[in-house]
């Protein structure tokens, strides 16, 4: 029996003689059978890939990605060419004069300006530029995993020890000295003309680590771009000097206060600490690392592979981030616990380091080099703990290389590494393209996203209520928004607790600057912005409650909630301490809890102000409400979810009293609402039916308008079928069953209005009940009449079944609707996001003016496939962040090459994840342009198939892309003036004519995207029996419908069905061409004699429009070319 790799474990072992020799054979006798031998290497290979890789299609993936982003022999001659003549500038460069550290006068003469922030300006000591002992190769290319693209080489310069006094590691003079020692350099390389260009940043944000970048002309069409580090020369300083709980700052000095007055408590200056240590480790820490991973070429692709992971999230760059450096050596720490072995292939080492690194606790249990060395005094640790959030031991002992990494980074990837393993142990086709080609944005990944706005106020309040606040802002030379996003992460942890999975502040990436200009300063940066993961069970609850009142745990809960905390009995009898967040049940109101609370803690205990806080939730619900003038009416109405659950409690009580009618022959065996509205996604949810004004007339209790009055409001009708039992009655022509539903119809209707005095009208295809204000749109279905319909009898009287496009459709209508339904609303159930998800993914599609060109369902779908399979995320816990995924989806998907595989009620197979790409590959031709394949339609052509179209799907496409690039920039580049409506109005500058319509015949105008609240609702009377309004009843949406009948042939009609005042017209080029003289292409043509005297027919524009202006009268304002309008 073939032995398969099913634990965590086995996938740590290597390639076994054991297990090759039980790898099957039969593929390979299969081979043979047709006449090709396989090679000893390629049967290898083969065994390897099934007994070790996650799938053959993954490691092709695999190889090709490795292939692509690391360097070629071409690039890596061109680096040792430059090297070798950079080290010899820099090593000749010629020694400076003795300059005081302070004085500043000799480094503006030469046009530079220091890459530090000299806060305070004035320190001891003085500074003598020495050419360096040292110039090295470090980082990357050292281990061949430098990843394409952005590629910078690495080389540190030794500074001699005579540049340096004994007290340099005191008051930044040792960090000082150091960015003095890069501005001479920097002088001296600007004068060279090979280099290009010179610039400053901060090597990983941090601001006591300045290097220069310089880009070097090789040839016309390559530069190479270096990044100058610096390192001291070995044994300057006792590494024991700078233990994390020492002081090497002095607040005096820092300050300006007394130097000569004692200080009576020196705060450690752990992050000063740790970032000189990274200077005086940096040689031993890489030579090590590099004789841990030499001779592995499966291991230095497991790191490649690991870069390009975390770079897709964001891990790898800004403030408190991980570093490439941090990863390889853990790679490095995995192997020294034997974790990792140097037989590995890259998918397993990546694997392995994604496994542990989902389960690591870098404090409780840090990873550590210093294992096997001779014992040494270490800093315990406790103290390391005490001082960080992540611990990751080197191999000295004494230097903490996490030191940079923040808590919410380091439980992001976490919380990453455990998606990432999700992902691969679905062996899904596409599991390459989740963890290696999805680039993971900061707005997707966030349910919430918002930005606070920092100000010298803040960070005095914050001073005077936080003790150790001056000291971390000592710690991190005067850089104070480091210090205040430090605390306000702290704050939201422990006030939102249980509501969120994550938080995290987005890591401020540092600029490049010229070597001209001042040094980048973190206070600088107006905004901070900050992520919530939400946990969706508990996210939304109103209320949290605290301690019993009498406990002495109590008096904290009242000390940290403020004056929100008030005490509460309890239904159980028991009293506590609580705080409520909100009275109001509407969904809408639920889903800013969490703003609710972040406002008030940074309020009460940093002083920022409500307004400093900037929450992008909720900014697009807007886009639900409805604009009519009644104040209540649209309180009640909020973003529609509380309409929709209105909807369903009436359908409920009316599903069972159609149940139990008595006056049909066969029993109901099912009543299932099929209407958008009972899967939680009608736009927008019905409102229920207006009483009879005096502008309205009533006849045989149907409510009927006055000419010259204004039209009622729009009552859609809510479609429910009633399937029937079998029955062998039934007949077996169509027309015959028609007429027997008719009777059907006619007996439900009569019983509702007699027994159970319901307002019905009647109808041979369809009963219309009015219940509490709704219409509900009966129709009785049977699976006899699919079964006559896919009925064909040829001429010799034989009987075939066959498909058609009738049987199709009510077979979709009938049998696939009320499935889908059933599920989607499952979904619904499971997460609150997905109904006003949907909702806005179909305003967007309908305010570009295409809605009748995607059907609903398909929207539906795309959103279900969001929330299935939500993977490289978690689903979406909010409206905004599933809009956002949704146009991602829309705009990135490769339609042409796959299908969308929507996994519903998780019914695909393993076989299914393998069959059906196939299938799809090998039938491309014949299938729509896009594939929405659910356990239920395995070819993915039951909804797309006529629409979308090739044209409108790419239209689409480019919409969504460019949609998404905007509404993303103004979530996370917030400013008072953004629009976010923006997106939901579309550019009429592409459309050939525009109609605009009568705001009098719009009775949807109040759900348009920038409507006026001028529309009156009347909300009814629902102890009265109401007689049955004008149902369906939308001029607009007829006149359109009509403009398609009548002139499709020579235009495409675009029209935004939630309210839109304009029609959009696009002449088809093809009608316009010359037609021959026959009589079925007379239609708005006229006859014009060509050169060669035969007669051709011409369109003629002006017919069309005037009889445009025809059938809209009374409904058409204008018609104009865009230029005009």
């Amino acid at each position: 029996m073939k032995r398969k790799l099913t634990t965590e474990e086995n996938v740590q072992t290597p390639l076994s003689n054991d297990i090759t020799d039980q790898v099957s054979s039969k593929n390979i006798k299969k081979a043979k059978n047709k006449n090709h031998d396989f090679s000893t290497e390629e049967i290898q290979r083969l065994k390897e890939t099934e007994a070790l890789f996650h799938s053959s299609l993954f490691r092709l993936q695999v190889t090709e990605l490795l292939k692509e982003v690391s360097v070629n022999q071409n690039f890596n001659s061109s680096v040792k060419e430059c090297i070798t003549k950079l080290q010899d500038i820099l090593t000749s460069l010629p020694a400076g004069k003795t300059h005081k550290i302070a004085d500043k006068e000799w480094l503006q003469s030469l046009g530079i300006q220091i890459p530090f922030l000299e806060k305070p300006e004035r320190v001891k000591g003085s500074f003598q530029f020495l050419p360096p002992t040292e110039v090295r190769l470090t980082g990357s290319m050292t281990l061949d995993t430098i990843v394409k693209p952005n590629l910078i080489v690495d080389l540190v310069l030794q500074m001699p020890k005579a540049c340096f006094e004994p007290k340099d590691y005191l008051n930044q003079r040792y960090v000082r000295k150091r960015a003095l020692y890069l501005c001479v350099v920097a002088s001296h390389l600007s004068k060279n003309k090979q280099i290009e260009d010179l610039k400053f940043t901060y090597m990983m944000s941090n601001p006591y680590k300045p290097v220069l970048l310089l880009t070097i002309k090789v040839t016309e069409k390559r530069k190479l771009q270096f990044r100058l580090l610096l390192e001291p020369e070995e044994n300057i300083f006792k590494l024991s000097r700078f233990e994390l709980s020492k002081n090497n700052v002095r607040p005096n000095w820092f300050l300006g206060k007394d130097s000569e007055s004692k200080e009576d408590f020196l705060p450690a200056t752990p992050f000063y600490n740790s970032s000189i240590l990274n200077d005086l480790t940096l040689k031993v820490n890489d030579q090590f690392i590099a004789d841990v991973l030499k001779d592995s070429e499966g291991v230095r692709d497991g790191i490649i592979l690991l870069k390009v992971w975390f770079r897709q999230r964001e891990l790898l760059t800004g403030f408190g981030s991980f570093s490439s450096f941090i990863l390889t050596a853990y790679v490095a720490s995995l192997i020294m616990l034997k974790k990792i072995n140097k037989m590995m292939n890259s998918y397993q080492v990546f694997r392995t380091t994604i496994l542990h690194l989902s389960k690591a606790d870098w404090i409780a249990e840090p990873p550590t080099l210093s294992e096997g060395i001779s014992p040494r005094v270490f800093p315990t640790t406790d103290e390391y703990g005490g001082a960080t959030s992540c611990v990751f031991v080197d191999r000295t002992g004494f230097y903490n290389m996490a030191y940079m990494i923040s808590s919410s980074i380091f439980a992001r990837v976490k919380d990453e590494a455990a998606l990432a393993l999700t992902t691969l142990d679905q062996h899904h086709s596409s599991s390459f393209d989740v963890l290696f080609m999805t680039p993971v944005s900061f707005a997707r990944k966030f349910d919430h996203v918002f930005h606070i706005t920092t100000s010298s106020a803040v960070k005095e309040c914050m001073s005077s209520k936080i003790n150790e606040f001056t000291s971390r802002d000592i710690d991190f030379a005067g850089h104070s928004n480091i210090v205040v996003s430090h605390y306000i992460l702290q704050i939201l942890l422990k006030a939102l607790e249980k509501r969120v999975s994550l938080v995290q502040q987005e890591s401020c990436t540092c600029p490049e600057w010229k070597i001209s200009e001042k040094a980048f300063n973190f206070d600088s940066i107006r905004l901070l912005t900050f992520g919530l993961v939400l946990n969706v069970s508990n996210a939304f609850n109103v209320l949290d409650k605290g301690p019993p009142a009498d406990l002495t745990e109590a008096k904290e809960f009242r000390e940290f909630w403020g004056e929100k905390s008030e005490i509460r009995r309890f239904k159980d009898g028991t009293i506590h301490e609580a705080v409520l967040w909100s009275e109001s049940s509407k969904q809408s109101d639920r889903r800013l809890v969490c703003k609710k609370i972040v406002q008030h803690i940074l309020s009460k205990h940093y002083g920022i102000s409500k307004d400093s806080v900037q929450y992008m939730e909720g900014k697009l619900d807007s886009l639900l409400h409805l604009n009519v003038s009644s104040k209540e009416a649209r309180d009640e109405y909020g973003t529609g979810e509380e309409q929709s659950l209105s909807v369903l409690r009436s359908f409920e009580e009316l599903n069972r009293v159609i149940r139990a009618l008595s006056s049909i022959p066969l029993a109901i065996h099912s009543v299932s609402g099929i209407h958008p509205v009972f899967r939680h996604t009608e736009v927008f949810p019905a409102l229920t039916a207006a009483n009879v004004t005096k502008e309205m007339d009533v006849e045989k209790n149907h409510i009927v308008p006055k000419e010259g009055k204004p039209l009622p409001q729009f009552v859609p009708p809510l479609d429910v079928i009633c399937m029937l039992e079998s029955s062998g009655k039934w007949p077996e022509d169509v027309d015959a069953i028609q007429h027997m539903k008719t009777l059907f119809h006619i007996k439900i209707g009569n019983e509702l209005k007699e027994k159970h005095f319901y307002s019905v009208s009647i109808h041979s295809s369809h009963v219309d009940v009015l219940k509490d204000g709704y219409v509900f749109r009966i129709k009785i279905v049977n699976t006899k009449e699919l079964a006559v319909l896919r009925t064909h009898k040829t001429d010799d009287g034989m009987v075939k079944f066959r498909e058609t496009d009738e049987s199709l459709a009510l077979e979709r209508e009938i049998i696939a609707l009320p499935y889908i339904t059933s599920l989607l609303h499952g979904i619904q159930q499971e997460n609150p996001a997905f109904s006003s998800t949907v909702r806005l993914c179909k305003r967007w599609i309908a305010a570009q003016m295409v809605w009748d060109f995607l059907p609903e369902i398909v929207i539906e779908l795309l959103v279900a496939y969001i929330f299935i399979s939500p993977y490289p995320y978690t689903a979406p816990g909010s409206p905004c962040n599933g809009f956002f995924r949704f146009l991602h989806l829309l705009s990135t998907f490769n339609w042409k090459t796959d299908p969308l595989m929507i996994n519903l009620n998780k019914e695909f197979t393993e076989e299914d994840f393998s069959t059906i790409p196939k299938e799809f590959t090998k039938h491309r031709a014949t299938l729509p342009c896009m594939c929405l394949v659910t356990p239920q339609d395995k070819q993915g052509t039951k909804w797309t198939r006529p629409n979308p179209t090739e044209p409108f799907l790419q239209r689409l496409i480019v919409l969504a892309r460019e949609s998404l690039k905007i509404v993303e920039a103004q979530v996370m580049l917030q400013t008072a003036s953004a629009d976010f409506k923006l997106i939901f109005r579309p550019p009429l500058g592409h459309y050939d004519l525009i109609i605009r319509l009568l705001k009098k015949v719009n009775v949807n105008r109040y759900q348009a995207v920038d409507a006026k609240k001028d529309v009156c609702v009347n909300l009814p009377d629902k102890s009265q029996k109401q007689p049955i309004p004008l149902v369906g009843f939308n001029p607009v949406r007829l006149f359109v419908q009509d403009l398609r009948s009548v002139f499709g042939d020579f235009a495409m009609f675009f029209h935004d069905t939630f309210g839109g005042d304009v029609i959009g017209v696009v002449w088809k080029s093809q009608a316009f061409e010359k037609k021959d003289f026959a009589t079925s292409h007379f239609n708005y043509r006229k006859p014009s004699v060509n050169k060669d005297e035969t007669v051709s027919l011409m369109t003629e524009k002006e017919c069309i429009l005037e009889d445009i202006r025809v059938i809209g009268g009374g409904i058409v304002e204008s018609i104009t070319v865009p230029s005009e309008a």
